[in-house]
This record gives structure tokens, C-alpha cells and sequence, in this order.
């Protein structure tokens, strides 16, 4: 008779592949319905810990590598979520060991990297923020057998056990929408970027993708897009879209986490604008309530951490089909629905 998977069990449970490991192992807290009824599905489906046993028998340690930048709060969520994960797996032995990086230098990224490589990990967690280097990292990890998840966004050209994140190119395409709900055609939009942060981010350029491809497939003029490069200051946009002020709406569309930090710069704008930013970290949050931001679309980070860990306990440990696309969900906050998050 063929046994049933604890990513089975945990599926037909409706609950975590975690929860289902403390149930089976009798560690930690469990609702008393939740353990009976993993438990009832378990011994149905003819389970067997011996997968288990012999892994903690052989005391086999998986190291798995976590490449990431930490220097805002969007990334110091994904890794700390990586963290609480990797909690519930230590006694299965799966240990992150994080190699952080300056995301704004392409040299501390190589460095980290290398000493990544030096570590000879069992697998490996990275976003491909900066595609060239990336690509040969990955390179690299394929020619030594090393499994590799992408959070974040995703490289078609190489070949990860999963990828985590969004559809960057749709979040760009719905940025474009929110923007433009309610309103006729013709209003300026400008694009904001900091490019000493975004000017080697995939990410970024992908959301850029499918917001222009939005105009373009609605038949917007695409001339009233206009970039604008924050880098070195705001006071040259600020003049500009206060020109503007009696022309129409002003559109902004801030394609990364720092939605706020320009904002607050506009705060004696008198005209109507509409502005749509990424990520509800805290700061984001603030201007939602404050109505100084109408929309953020989040990709939850927290998931993204919890299941890139997951996917090597599927792979090391349950052996397990690991899903290769992994989208997150493109969930839009304003001010009325922040509440619970």
C-alpha cells in the first residue's frame, strides 16, 4: 500500500508541513482538534516516520545558505521569517547560516557570495537583485549540485528548485490600473526611483516593464510618462509637479519600498494626486493612514522566508515534490483594510 507524504497530510489538513511535523513528533503546542485530526489522516494513509528517524538517526546537519541584503525592513522581515522557520526544522537539522550583503555595492555582493561558496552549503536562499552576478552564481551552484531557491523575483534562464515571490512584471501592470481607476485617459504619470538603489534591480525594471505595458495595451499615451531619478534630491520634481498642479491629477508610481520617504517630501503639495507604492512596512503604513499614499501593494515577506526554508525540508528531509513557481498573492492595501497586518 503506498503511504501517504506528510506535504499530504498537511495538505488535506489545511494546515503547515510544520505543524504537521510537531503533531507527528509530539513537540510543541498543537490545537487538541487540529492534532486529531492530522493524526486521523495519518493513520489512514498507512504513515511511516521511518524517513524521519533515519535522518535523525544519521544525525545528518543540512547548512542552507541565506544570500540576502539586510539594510531596510522589507529584507530584515524575509530573513527573520527564515529565522522562525528554521526553528521548527533545527532538530531535523536544517541550520540557515546568513551571508549578508550591501545591496548597493556590487563587490560586497561578490564577496558574500564566495564566501558562500567557500562554506559549501547543502542549499541555498537568494534573490537575484542584480541578474549578471547572479547568473554566474548560479552557474556555479548548478555545476556543484546545490540546490537554490529565488525569493523576491525570479531569473527564467537559470534553473532554481523554487521560486517565491511575486509576478513583478503583473505588479507593475496593477500598479498602472490603480493608478488610473476612475480617471479618462491623458494624465501625467511620473516614475519615481532612487537609481543609487534600483539601477541594477531586476525587480524594479520588471514592475517598470508592466507598468508601461499597462498605457500601451489601453491605449494610453505613453509620452505622459515621464522618469524622474530622486537619487540626489526631490526638490527638482517637487517644482516640476507643482507647475503641474493646475493641469490635472499628478500620478506617481513609486516602484519599491520607499514610497513614504518621497511623500513626505510633498507635503505642501496643494493638487490632487494618486500614488502607488510597494511593501507595507511601517513607515508605508503611516502614509496609508494619513492618506498621503492610496495604495501598496505588498508581497508578504514573511511567507516568502517560511517557505523558502520549506521547500528544503521537502526536498532534504520529506523528500517531496517542491512546487517550482511559488507566486505570491498581489494583495493591495489602502487605509481602510491595514488593520490586522
Amino acid at each position: 500500500m503506498k503511504r501517504i507524504t506528510i506535504k499530504e497530510i498537511a495538505k488535506r489538513a489545511g494546515v503547515s508541513i510544520g505543524t504537521v511535523d510537531r503533531v507527528l513528533h509530539n513537540r510543541g503546542e498543537v490545537a487538541a482538534k487540529t492534532k486529531e485530526l492530522v493524526l486521523k489522516i495519518a493513520n489512514e494513509g498507512n504513515y511511516t516516520t521511518n524517513v524521519y528517524a533515519r535522518s535523525l538517526k544519521l544525525n545528518k546537519i543540512y547548512h542552507i545558505a541565506v544570500l540576502l541584503p539586510k539594510d531596510n525592513e522589507y529584507w530584515s522581515t524575509l530573513n527573520n521569517a527564515i529565522n522562525i522557520t528554521a526553528e521548527r526544522y533545527a532538530s531535523l537539522g536544517i541550520h540557515p547560516e546568513f551571508f549578508t550583503f550591501d545591496r548597493h555595492s556590487e563587490t560586497s555582493l561578490q564577496q558574500q557570495a564566495q564566501q558562500m561558496l567557500e562554506s559549501e552549503p547543502d542549499g541555498v536562499i537568494l534573490a537575484p537583485l542584480v541578474e549578471d552576478e547572479i547568473s554566474r552564481l548560479t552557474e556555479t551552484l548548478d555545476d556543484r549540485d546545490i540546490p537554490y531557491v529565488y525569493v523576491d523575483s525570479n531569473l527564467e534562464v537559470s534553473h532554481p528548485l523554487a521560486f517565491i515571490g511575486q509576478d513583478s512584471f503583473q505588479a507593475g501592470y496593477l500598479a498602472a490600473k490603480l493608478l488610473n481607476l476612475g480617471f479618462p485617459k491623458g494624465h501625467k504619470v511620473y516614475i519615481a526611483r532612487f537609481f543609487d538603489f534600483d539601477s541594477l534591480n531586476k525587480t524594479i525594471e520588471e514592475r517598470i516593464k508592466g507598468f508601461r505595458d499597462y498605457y500601451k495595451t489601453h491605449g494610453y499615451d505613453t509620452r505622459l510618462i515621464f522618469d524622474v531619478d530622486l537619487s540626489s534630491g526631490t526638490q527638482k520634481f517637487l517644482n516640476q509637479i507643482h507647475e503641474d498642479v493646475n493641469s490635472g491629477p499628478i500620478h506617481i508610481f513609486i516602484p519599491n519600498s520607499r514610497a513614504h520617504q518621497l511623500v513626505k517630501e510633498l507635503k505642501g503639495f496643494k493638487g490632487h494626486r494618486r500614488t502607488v507604492g510597494f511593501d507595507l512596512i511601517n513607515e508605508n503604513k503611516t502614509c496609508l493612514t494619513r492618506n498621503t499614499i492610496d495604495f501598496i501593494i505588498d508581497q508578504n515577506p514573511s511567507k516568502q522566508g517560511e517557505l523558502a526554508l520549506q521547500a528544503f525540508y521537502d526536498k532534504l528531509i520529506a523528500n517531496t515534490e517542491v512546487s517550482t513557481n511559488q507566486l505570491m498573492a498581489l494583495e493591495i492595501f489602502t487605509k481602510e483594510n491595514l488593520q490586522g497586518n
